[in-house]
């Protein structure tokens, strides 16, 4: 009953934000194939000013809906000075299989309390999962994002914990090369940043992979995340920002 109580007041929490908000639109691409979009959005959090909101919402269109459907949304609670993780829900969506779940860090007792709602029959299911951890943990996303915030430079290497459903793992970012990158929103020079397991493992399922360039400026924009995976790679494409 605790973790629900917490989800709850988290779920409420969501809706108590700012009119402060910063929105990337990306272009999300499979094999060379326009397939969707995907949309990044932080808040402020209204009663607390340490927390920023971020919601990350991903779908595929209307010709790609007809033969196989996709979504993805998160909505994430993240500290604003570091940006690590303090709530996550996330619910995706692939034709018919469907996965969500919900996960709260309890720092005072070192722990992530992971509960997963459904299974692949979108059924309910009592999946409950308590997470030891040491010290601080992010979401990938929230990683990629926080990463703009530091100065980057050339041979430049950031490790990070991350959470990932019933586990923790360790991450290490490397900043490789400058180099010139095109995308909807801009043509211009960018850091490429390549993150990498660190017990010589790959980094996604299937021997997958994953880059990120930043534009290399002082915005230090992701115009551009590619992931390889099994059967293609797909990529995010700036298509437009803004604040309000």
């Amino acid at each position: 009953m605790k973790i629900y109580l917490i989800y709850y007041l988290f779920l409420i929490s969501t809706l108590l934000i700012a009119d402060n908000q910063k929105k990337y639109i990306y272009k999300t691409k499979f094999k060379s194939l326009n397939v969707g979009t995907t949309e990044i959005i932080f808040q402020d959090h209204v009663e607390d000013t340490e927390k920023l909101i971020i919601t990350i919402e991903s779908f595929s269109n209307k010709w790609i809906d007809l033969i196989y459907k996709l979504r993805h949304y998160s909505s994430l609670i993240v500290n604003r000075q570091d940006y690590s993780l303090l709530n996550l829900s996330q619910k995706v969506q692939q034709a018919d299989y469907l996965d969500s779940y919900n996960a709260i860090v309890d720092y005072e007792k070192s722990v992530v309390y992971y509960d997963n709602l459904k299974n692949l029959n979108n059924e309910p299911k009592q999946e409950s999962y308590i997470v030891p951890i040491e010290g601080k943990v992010y979401d990938p996303f929230a990683i990629i994002f926080y990463l703009k915030n530091i100065p980057l430079n050339l041979n430049q290497n950031h490790l990070f914990n991350y959470y990932s459903k019933k586990s923790i793992k360790t991450l290490k970012l490397d900043v490789i090369k400058k180099e010139f990158v095109k995308t909807p929103h801009s043509n211009q020079q960018c850091f490429l940043v390549v993150p990498h397991a660190t017990n010589n493992e790959y980094l996604l399922k299937n021997k997958g992979e994953m880059k990120i360039w930043y534009t290399a400026d002082s915005l230090q924009i992701p115009i551009k995340i590619q992931q390889k995976m099994r059967h293609g790679v797909m990529e995010l494409l700036l298509l437009d920002y803004y604040e309000k």
